[in-house]
């Protein structure tokens, strides 16, 4: 079995000469053209409510047996209203891949995430904790049933796990355990911290099963983000680096190679930026991992196969026109990739002379898989248009077999079409978006618009489901707003050079894409340029601060979630200094200090009369809530209608539900004061 890829069988795979991208978006439908994506008769029943999107179950973590007879996964369901501030719990279930009832898997506590077979199929493994104040720890239980076994014991968590080949050990990474003379100096309040961002150095232990000895195996000085044992179970890849603070785990990580007996780790190749999924050959004498293409790429999109010895590491994707998301050898000499592609996810064969096989679409959206050693049975967790994550399974290619339905309700309730909406921007370049018209839509209307935009930048939207808490889309639809989902400059799906066509000029050409974006649609008849609002999170944000500010005129109302507006107080209090400045400015804006405060919505507050919602996570480590206290005071003193939520105990985003219930109501309401007036 083989995790964190999906797989076409080596022999349906056709030869290649050269090397073949995926075409280009130009290559696709024309420009300005609609393209509607399948849809299946929908009852008319009730429109879709706030209550029911945040009570969705969605699945992940899938994981194929042995021998190819089960699915193990993740179904997570939201916590009820009468939780209280609870996030969602995470269930482990079982289900046939010919198709069967599920059947729930016993954890020893409310919440369990991460199963794996054993390699013999005899037993899954999984992440569990037995109460809020006890530590995760893996679990195992017999396939055929019983009670849940603890099989590791530190007092601190395990964040992540993986069988050795032979079944015999169990690599993991640990948080590290404090020192004696750490824990004397807290005691005696001597606790203070050097530096201004931190985080919990995770290291590397393997157990042995049979006599419950454990043994580090990484230094204490090093952070361990992933792990993957080699085929002969002798030693183990790595990604680590000096710090477990964000910035130097996202920019500043290495692969190394340790020897699972013991040993000092040693830096297989050298790379320079973002790391993603990795996997030995089935001989063991290669390692592949997706990685930035260079230390500016602002994705781990690109293949990398390098020698299991060390040495050079070869780009066999530098030019495709995708990113990368989760691999797996299916040969020797080949690699099958699962990315991001367009507003799709799609497979690739590469093989190891750089030739490159565009093998098509996945059937639904997927974003996680796993599938059985030779290739045979593929199983995903998957979405699309209509449905959140669900499993589906059979052989490879499109045409997979939905095993799981966890949302009976939404088939009876009206939905907006969704369809891939292109137009070309300013300076001739091709963008596309989603695009979900609104329920009961009637041609030759003006609707008003919810411009939804995704964060990152580098992130995407996805032609599957896209409705939650945060971004709203078949909300907006069920009250009458047509709703566009912008990939602007900057995307993944399209590439490295498309990822990095935003550099150094953050706000601008990218910004404009999006109005070209509106202005295709209010030529097409779609919507009315004068019902327009922009809503975020994160970058996204960042975008509908802009909106607010900049753009005034265009905007009636922003939702500003988590944004950056002041680039120079950003830089000086985030978490990810250095990969904001690397990746997406591509400069360090404390030396250019006129083009990122010309860019920075703060600069453009005097004049504003977009209805402004500034919603931010109190806690906040990302985008410190300082920046939408800036934003908020200073559209106060400008005279334009605002208002400032900050949301306690909440991060980077919002995972308590009675926040999630307070932000979309309120989101929701604020556009239909404000944009349809």
């Amino acid at each position: 079995m083989r995790r964190l890829a999906s797989i076409a069988l080596a022999s349906s795979l056709a030869a290649c000469a050269t090397p073949t991208p995926a075409p280009p978006a130009s290559a696709q439908p024309p420009a300005a053209a609609a393209e509607a994506a399948p849809t299946e008769p929908r009852p008319g029943g009730s429109l879709l409510t706030v209550e029911q999107v945040l009570g969705l179950e969605t699945v992940a973590d899938v994981a194929l047996s042995p021998d190819r007879e089960a699915v193990a996964f993740v179904r997570r369901t939201p916590a009820s209203a009468l939780e209280g501030p609870a996030g969602s719990r995470s269930v482990i279930g079982v289900v046939p891949t010919g198709g069967g009832p599920v059947r729930s898997v016993p954890t020893p506590g409310p919440s369990a995430h991460a199963p794996a077979w054993s390699p013999d199929g005899e037993r899954l493994a999984f992440l569990s904790r037995l109460s809020d104040a006890s530590r995760t720890q893996v679990y195992a239980v017999p396939r055929d049933g019983g009670e849940p076994e603890a099989l590791t014991g530190p007092s601190v968590d395990v964040h992540a796990f993986a069988w050795s080949p032979d079944g015999e050990r169990l690599a993991y990474l640990a948080d590290r355990e404090r020192t004696e003379a750490e824990i004397r100096a807290e005691h005696d309040g001597q606790d203070w911290h050097e530096g201004d961002v931190h985080g919990t150095p995770h290291r590397l232990w393997v157990l042995t099963l049979r006599t419950g000895d454990a043994q580090a195996l990484s230094p204490r000085d090093l952070h361990v983000m992933a792990m993957q044992w080699a085929p002969d179970g002798e030693r183990l890849a790595i990604q680590a680096s000096a710090r477990a603070d964000v910035d130097a785990t996202m920019m500043y990580a290495d692969v190394f190679t340790l020897p699972a007996a013991g040993g000092s780790p040693t830096r297989l190749c050298e790379h320079h930026g973002k790391l993603g999924a990795m996997a030995w050959s089935p001989r063991g004498d290669r390692l592949a991992f997706l990685g930035a293409a260079d230390l500016h790429d602002p994705t781990a999109g690109v293949l990398h196969v390098v020698p299991a010895a060390g040495g050079v590491a070869t780009q066999l994707t530098a030019d495709h026109l995708g990113t990368g998301q989760w691999i797996s050898w299916v040969a020797d000499d080949a690699v099958l990739v699962l990315a991001n592609q367009g507003t799709r996810t799609a497979l690739l064969r590469v093989s190891l002379d750089g030739c490159t096989t565009a093998l098509g679409p996945t059937g639904p959206v997927c974003h996680q898989a796993d599938a059985s050693a030779d290739g045979s049975t593929f199983v995903c967790a998957g979405e699309t248009p209509l449905h959140p994550a669900e499993i589906f399974a059979g052989p490879p290619g499109p045409e997979q077999t939905r095993l799981t339905h966890h949302n009976p309700g939404l088939h009876d309730t009206p939905l907006g079409e969704r369809s891939i909406a292109r137009w070309t921007a300013a300076d001739g370049l091709e963008i596309e978006g989603v695009l979900t018209r609104p329920v009961g839509y009637a041609a030759g209307t003006r609707y008003p618009l919810a411009v939804l935009v995704h964060g990152g930048p580098e992130g995407i939207s996805l032609n599957g489901w896209n409705t939650r808490a945060s971004s709203p889309v078949q909300l907006f639809a069920a009250r009458g707003y047509v709703v566009l989902e912008p990939n602007y400059r900057g995307s993944q799906g399209r590439g490295v050079a498309f990822g990095k066509a935003d550099q150094g000029d953050l706000g601008g050409r990218e910004f404009d894409d999006v109005l070209a974006g509106i202005d295709h649609l209010v030529a097409e008849g779609l919507v009315d340029p004068a019902r327009v609002g922009m809503g975020g999170w994160s970058y996204g944000g960042y975008f509908s601060a802009l909106a607010a500010t900049r753009h005034s005129s265009r905007f009636r109302a922003a939702m500003v979630g988590a944004a950056i507006t002041n680039w120079i107080s950003f830089t000086g209090t985030t978490e990810i200094e250095h990969e904001n400045s690397l990746v997406h400015w591509n400069l360090w804006p404390y030396e250019h200090h006129a083009l990122v405060w010309e860019r920075s919505p703060m600069a453009h507050t005097q004049g504003s009369t977009t209805a402004t919602l500034i919603v931010h996570g109190a806690d906040d480590a990302r985008v410190p809530p300082g920046q939408g206290k800036e934003l908020y005071r200073a559209l106060r003193h400008a005279g334009a209608p605002t208002q400032l939520v900050l949301y306690p105990r909440e991060g980077h985003g919002l995972h308590e539900r009675p926040h999630q219930l307070d932000f979309t109501r309120r989101y929701l309401d604020w556009f239909d004061t404000h944009v349809k007036g």
